[in-house]
């Protein structure tokens, strides 16, 4: 097999399924903090930057009584998420002491595995991981099982990491993830056998699911590839049919199958899936190979005349691709790629400045190629770092933009202020508390006295003094008249109502004295409060002015920090759109090598064809003669 095809024999290796994550569940059972309730709200709205901002602004206040550990680990996990992985690691470290909860100390010590595992320190992160305790959940089992092989992995301990994933639970939904990690594992271990049959069992299992059906894919794909690298092209030929010409890794399966069946010798067999590449609008490596591919194919069986025509069909396509490539170079050098994101609009909802439109290569020269770059893992995270700072960027310019109003709010406040002082001031001074506690003092006097003395006149209402006044005036005017007992019959009257009366005051006097002595105690409480709140409007009068004072200083502190971020932003964007387009041009140069050696291949096997049909002629020319 030519050597052309060998940089698809290591495709086995994409198979290695990565963990992303683990279903580490941050709410707690019972929110009991208003603000940390807000701060998940958002977190799960996937909104992190607004989670982010609240979390902290909630600790500051002291908000967070309840859940303190479970916010720090929040905090932690997401500033984990935007690459922070010093600032996680440091929290999570400060989190773990003898008091934490056993699940939030499962839960730091996967977080720290994870950090170490991103960092390359695979010791470390193993020894971490052994830290968490067995859980009971199938599925975190099952997760927890994927990164300690994929630890062990890449370790190169890859016998011990099969038998990890041999003995992990399989929940549904998990099964196709482990067997696919082990298979790979064991072929890396050199037990081809068992790898195969695993892979072999994955590539035939049918699935509604697209994500499974993609696995399936790749499975066969890698597992064929795998086969023809160890010269099985005839069972690699059988997985390699096993993937489906609709699928992501179509290209990739119709090469490797030309190539199986050249392995023995049915070059004619071969031009049918090379020949559907060529059919293909497509700038991808498979593509590009089977321009080479099928030339040489019509060349080993005799068909020079065809085997030249393609050749010069591929030269003419490797001189575009060429100049196409150039010309990506050439934006990726002047920064158009960075120009491109940079022109996309922010959307200020979106959770940690993800941009709100999907990328477009319109204006980009050969575009073709940098969608492909774009959708690299590594330019996705520098990617996401770049647009975390363009949305960090416009925050702190929408802020920024917005001090004026804070001033104009203070301004408001201090007008307001300045025209209602002189109001409230008066109103103190005519010190009216003073008054009050004045007379209340006076009728709690008498309400002690009325106690000690026992009179029950003194609680009397207005009209039964007023009716013992007029008992006692018309005793002393029939006093003064003759004693005749007309008159006589009338003073006994009177006194019996006088008598009367004052029984049915003195019936009432001790609910009376109770009342009223319930009644001042009440008001001189509602004086004192009113004393107090004299006392806190005077002291207010002076506090709100060195407030507003307090207000311009830290307006002015919040803008002069604002501005100190900006540049310091700027910089962060520059270093990551200079990464961007390292990550880019690295790519692109990487492409532009193989096209010329491809370019190369295809011009050495032109001119050793016209040199083959020169041969050819002379010799059938001696033979005339």
């Amino acid at each position: 097999m030519p050597k052309l095809a060998l940089q698809f024999l290591s495709f086995w290796i994409w198979l290695a399924v990565s963990v992303n994550g683990f279903a580490v569940s941050v709410k707690p059972h019972e929110v009991r903090d208003l603000q940390y309730g807000e701060v998940l709200f958002h977190f799960y709205q996937d909104d992190y930057f607004t989670a982010i901002t609240h979390l902290l602004v909630a600790r500051k206040q002291n908000h967070l009584p309840h859940h303190r550990q479970e916010a720090e680990l929040l905090l932690g996990g997401l500033q984990l998420s935007y690459g922070m992985l010093d600032q996680a690691e440091a929290r999570f470290n400060r989190l773990l002491d003898k008091d934490t909860d056993r699940k939030l100390r499962n839960r730091i010590w996967f977080y720290l595995t994870k950090i170490s595992y991103q960092r390359g320190r695979h010791e470390q992160a193993f020894n971490t991981l052994q830290k968490i305790e067995k859980p009971k959940d199938k599925k975190v089992r099952a997760e927890l099982a994927l990164l300690n092989a994929n630890i062990h992995m890449e370790m190169g301990e890859n016998a011990e990491a099969a038998e990890i994933l041999r003995k992990a639970p399989a929940p549904a939904g998990w099964e196709e993830f482990l067997r696919i990690n082990r298979g790979i594992a064991l072929l890396r271990a050199g037990d081809i056998k068992k790898g195969r049959a695993i892979l072999d069992k994955l590539g035939k299992k049918r699935s509604g699911d697209e994500e499974l059906r993609a696995l399936r894919d790749r499975a066969n794909l890698g597992l064929g590839y795998e086969l023809l690298r160890n010269g099985e092209a005839v069972q690699a030929r059988k997985y390699l049919n096993r993937v489906r010409l609709q699928g992501p890794f179509m290209q990739a399966a119709l090469l490797g199958a030309g190539w199986a069946d050249t392995e023995h010798g049915d070059y004619e067999q071969a031009l049918t899936p090379w020949l559907a590449l060529l059919k293909l609008s497509s700038h991808d490596a498979p593509v590009q190979e089977a321009h080479l591919a099928v030339p040489y194919a019509f060349n080993k069986i005799g068909d020079s005349k065809r085997s030249n025509y393609f050749y010069k069909q591929a030269l003419e396509f490797f001189d575009k691709e060429q100049q196409y490539l150039g010309e990506a170079i050439q934006a990726a050098h002047s920064g158009a790629l960075v120009s491109l994101l940079s022109q996309r609009s922010i959307d200020a909802n979106s959770s940690g400045g993800w941009l709100n439109e999907h990328p477009t290569l319109e204006n980009v020269p050969s575009g073709r190629y940098l969608v492909d770059i774009l959708s690299g893992h590594q330019f996705q995270e520098s990617l996401k770092d770049y647009r975390d700072l363009g949305y960090l960027k416009h925050l702190l310019q929408t802020w920024l933009e917005n001090i004026g109003l804070y001033y104009d709010m203070v301004e408001a406040r201090r007008l307001a202020y300045e025209q209602r002082a002189p109001l409230v001031r008066k109103r103190l001074g005519e010190n009216e508390i003073a008054a009050l506690q004045k007379s209340w003092q006076h009728y709690n006097t008498l309400i002690q006295d009325d106690s000690r003395n026992n009179d029950p006149l003194n609680l009397a209402t207005g009209k039964e003094k007023q009716q013992w006044k007029t008992l006692q005036q018309t005793q002393e005017k029939l006093a003064a008249l003759p004693e005749q007992p007309r008159f006589i019959k009338m003073q006994d009257k009177a006194r019996w109502l006088q008598g009367v009366l004052y029984w049915q005051i003195q019936s009432d006097y001790k609910v009376r004295l109770w009342d009223a002595e319930k009644q001042v105690k009440e008001l001189g409480n509602m004086i004192g409060e009113a004393a107090r709140n004299h006392q806190q409007v005077a002291t207010a009068l002076v506090d709100v002015k060195a407030g507003f004072d307090g207000f311009d200083t830290r307006i002015e502190t919040l803008r002069t920090r604002i501005l100190s971020l900006l540049p310091r932003i700027d910089i962060g964007r520059a270093n990551a759109s200079g990464h961007l387009q390292e990550l880019a041009l690295k790519e692109l140069e990487t492409r532009q090598q193989r096209l010329a050696s491809y370019r190369t291949q295809a011009r050495y096997a032109l001119a050793r064809s016209y040199d083959q049909v020169a041969r050819q002629n002379r010799n059938e020319s001696e033979e005339a003669q």
